[in-house]
């Protein structure tokens, strides 16, 4: 053999050998920590219980910041990872109401990985604590009532105000609200096609929800507009409330709306004006040229508005 291949055979023979010496050292490895596992499992955990815990990564897709976890949790200082308790932590994130889920675990040596899902507000309602003021609770899709945290002032106080409905103590908190689903469907379609619309509402009642499935909005413009929840959503409903309104205003002189019943189905929609409409007002009106809606003038100052149809030239809305 000559000199080249017997440096090459030297070589081989040198790989071979080291993969068996790392593999009989990560097998022995391996047999060890399994016989102390089984034996004296602290021996494992101690030397992580010495290291104390350094930062919490947090990942949310939320407004919650680091500082807002840190003072939830309470972590007291110069704990180690191995010390705490992620479930009773996780309940203690959950309990805040404004954590729809949350998932913590640990990263060693000395991180401690928080991951928050997080509800949405849809609207505010007064509530009372014990002795304390009455102050403004978020509300949530699925009725959660919570303090809210992290919030943008002006984005919050553009939530209306929700009405007839009942606060009921659970635990530290509140039980959910029903009909949220519905009033998050109503106002998320105001907000994205109407929005206009949407800035002028002021509170929204569930007073009648239990009883035919009806919502109410008061309004800057109008004292009481009646939602009917319906499969198809709230597209149409809020399509007539915005051709009604323009409408009123263009009447002479405009008639200011006190009430419109949106949830009557059909082309007449019942409305009612501050003050009685005058008869020579509402004849004006049908014969106006400029308008194709319809005031009939009904006792003290009621009225059914009659809506075009859907293929007239006079309105673009989709009824």
């Amino acid at each position: 053999m000559s000199r080249e291949g017997k440096k090459r055979l030297a070589f081989a023979v040198g790989n071979i050998v080291g993969l068996v010496l790392v593999l009989g050292a990560a097998g022995w490895g391996v047999y060890e920590l399994v016989a102390v596992w089984e034996t004296n499992p602290t021996r494992i955990t101690a030397a992580a219980s010495s290291v104390p815990l350094r930062d919490i990564a947090l990942r949310t897709d939320g407004v919650l910041d680091k500082a807002w976890v840190k003072r939830t949790l309470e972590l007291p200082k110069s704990t180690s990872l191995m010390e705490l308790n992620l479930r009773a932590l996780q309940d203690r994130l959950l309990a805040t109401g404004q954590v729809q889920s949350a998932v913590v675990t640990r990263k060693f040596p000395d991180i401690l990985v928080v991951s928050l899902q997080e509800r949405s507000p849809v609207a505010r309602v007064m509530a009372q604590m014990g002795a304390a003021s009455p102050q403004a609770y978020m509300v949530s899709r699925d009725g959660a009532v919570y303090q809210g945290s992290g919030y943008d002032q002006r984005l919050a106080e553009t939530l209306p105000f929700l009405d007839g409905v009942k606060l009921v103590r659970e635990g530290e908190g509140f039980a959910r609200l029903d009909g949220m689903d519905q009033v998050s469907d109503l106002l998320g379609t105001a907000r994205t096609n109407t929005p206009a619309l949407y800035r002028t509402f002021r509170v929204v009642s569930l007073a009648r929800f239990p009883v035919d499935g009806t919502i109410t909005v008061k309004s800057t413009e109008v004292d009481a507009i009646t939602f009917g929840v319906v499969s198809d959503g709230f597209y149409k409903q809020l399509a007539r409330l915005d051709y009604i309104l323009d409408e009123t205003r263009r009447q002479n002189p405009p008639q200011p709306l006190k009430a419109v019943n949106l949830a009557v189905g059909g082309s007449q929609v019942p409305v009612a004006f501050d003050v009685p409409a005058p008869a020579s007002d509402a004849r004006a009106s049908r014969s106006s040229s400029k308008s194709a809606s319809t005031l009939t003038p009904a006792p003290f100052g009621t009225a059914f508005f009659s809506l075009p149809p859907r293929n007239s030239s006079s309105s673009k809305r989709d009824f």
